[in-house]
């Protein structure tokens, strides 16, 4: 229910605060007071498209707040969209003087969608200009399902038919992705037998390039080895034979002085070294050649993979490597393809098993949950002014399933036993009106509604009917909250709680303003309303008799 309405720089309004109480509420005031604007304040916190010309006199942002007691059952909204959730939310709209607007759900800005999404949740407005929501039929689905109680039911239903939808979905992308890889599984083959055919081996570039820059660099190389045995020798003889008669002569002193023993160890390790050292240069040299045809085999490989790395912008042999996995993984991939999409199958004849019980259930139901509806519509629609006439539920059954299940509704209205039309067809707004309200209070006595705002869906009628709008308005009214813009005392007088709408002259400007009446002031304004300007002793005491 709302709590609270504020209202600042708002046309003719500086700043307005309402505060709202539960039960039925009527909002009263002279043509031209500003009760449309209270009207249209709700609407921008319902998420109404804006017009920068509202914004007030003060050249400042208009902003128009609602306070909301909101129940535990709207935790997963706020947990869906990341807002904090709070019993008491507020709903605040701003509008700049360009006409840019934005939208706060407790301080945090959002989308203009996810208020709208939030208010339907909260609050309904209904005039005559709003009667297009006879042509919905989710309204029509959700008043014979309370009547045949199986709301549990049609929530489980409701699951299913997620469910088959989303996997609906999902076969769809499985057999896009399974489409766009057959157009290109040639041109993957192609990559993949390319980079296969070479066998590579990681790290195997490193050597080749290795032997290539050997093989490359022989003349050099030979002659640089060359000069080494020439510098090598010392007259007949190699630079380690030197080293090691050293050494020997260096061990001899050892024998006769301590001092030298660990020179000599010293000579000793390094004549070793040397040994080695110039054995293994010895063998290499011997094993020197230049073989062309390896050279040219080893020079084209290391093109094959260079030209393949540059291909594929990649920049290493275990690069290329990976690529031919993955592209191997892809390839084999073609029978995964037709598996997924069969194992998604299975999935949706099984949802459709289940959806087909529980929618033979529901439409049942609903076909005999109608004829007690119709009943009870035949009674709001006598209290209404609309004698003989009535609304029949056309139930039928369709191939396909819907988020109702799988019945075709069809709403058909006649008046006075004439011609049978469909509802949303029907002419006259008035008459729309009454319809509308009539189902509203039916439903109201099953399904928790949203608080329900009705802006003078009572235009047109007096006398009885009015009546009857008010105390249908009054037992709706104990259930959820019920607020009522009237011009009509019979309405007016049946409410809870009456707010009066006026203007008023401050300051050579003019203002509107709101007040909750006592029952005295309550009693002033239903004359006024009954006699017009010139309040007589009979319309006071009129007032007083719809006021008992």
């Amino acid at each position: 229910m709302i709590l609270k309405l504020s209202i600042k720089n708002y046309i003719l309004i500086e700043k307005l605060d309402v505060n709202f109480k539960e039960g039925f509420s009527s909002i009263t005031g002279e043509t031209g007071a500003g009760k449309s604007i209270i009207l249209e304040a709700l609407n921008l916190i319902s998420g109404a498209r804006v017009d920068h010309q509202i914004v007030g006199p003060k050249n400042e942002k208009c902003i128009v707040e609602g306070e909301f007691l909101i129940s535990e059952s709207l935790v997963d909204f706020f947990n869906f969209h990341d807002l904090d959730f709070d019993d008491h939310t507020i709903l605040r709209r701003e509008i700049l003087l360009n006409g840019k607007s934005r939208a706060f759900i407790n301080d945090s800005p959002v989308k203009l969608d996810i208020i709208k999404s939030l208010s339907k949740k909260l609050i309904n407005v209904h005039s005559q200009n709003h009667n297009h929501i006879l042509s919905n039929n989710n309204m029509y689905y959700e008043l014979l399902d309370a009547y045949a109680d199986q709301v549990n039911i049609t929530k489980q239903y409701k699951k299913y038919f997620s469910d088959y939808t989303k996997t609906n979905n999902e076969i769809d992308f499985v057999q896009d992705k399974k489409n766009e890889f057959l157009k290109n599984i040639d041109y993957n083959r192609f990559i993949y037998n390319e980079i296969d055919q070479l066998g590579l081996k990681d790290g195997e570039k490193n050597l080749l390039e290795e032997k290539f820059n050997s093989l490359k660099n022989f003349d050099k190389i030979k002659s640089l080895l060359d000069d080494f045995h020439s510098l090598s020798l010392i007259q007949d003889e190699t630079i380690n034979e030197r080293i090691s008669k050293i050494s020997n002569t260096v061990d001899k002193i050892g024998s006769y002085s301590s001092d030298f023993e660990s020179f000599a160890k010293r000579f000793n390790n390094i004549n070793i070294e040397l040994e080695d050292l110039f054995t293994s240069i010895s063998n290499y040299m011997n094993d020197l050649s230049f073989d062309q045809e390896n050279f040219e085999k080893i020079q084209t490989r290391l093109y094959k993979i260079n030209d393949l790395e540059k291909k594929y912008g990649l920049s290493s042999v275990k690069e290329l490597i990976d690529k031919k996995n993955k592209l191997k993984d892809f390839i084999d991939d073609s029978s995964k393809f037709d598996k997924k999409i069969e194992k998604l199958n299975k999935k949706l004849n099984d949802l459709k098993i289940k959806m087909l019980q529980l929618s033979k259930t529901i439409s049942n139901n609903r076909i005999a949950s109608s004829k007690r509806i119709q009943s009870e519509i035949l009674v709001a629609f006598e209290k209404l002014a609309l004698k003989n006439a009535k609304i029949i539920f056309n139930l039928s059954e369709c191939v396909d399933f819907n988020e109702n299940g799988n019945n075709n509704l069809e709403v058909l209205f006649s008046a006075n036993n004439s011609k049978v039309f469909t509802l949303s067809k029907i002419a006259s707004g008035g008459e729309k009106s009454r319809i509308l309200f009539a189902l509203k209070s039916i439903l109201a006595k099953k399904v928790n509604l949203p608080t329900l705002v009705f802006d003078e869906i009572d235009s047109g009628t007096s006398g009885e009917i009015a009546n009857a709008i008010g105390r249908i308005m009054k037992i709706m009214g104990k259930k959820i909250q019920i607020i009522s813009i009237t011009h009509l005392a019979q309405v007016a007088s049946k409410a809870d709680h009456h707010y009066k709408v006026y203007k008023s002259n401050i300051n050579n400007k003019v203002v509107t303003n709101i007040n909750k009446l006592d029952n005295s002031e309550r009693v002033d304004e239903i004359a006024l309303m009954i006699s017009g300007e010139n309040v007589t002793e009979s319309a006071i005491n009129q007032a007083s008799e719809l006021l008992k």
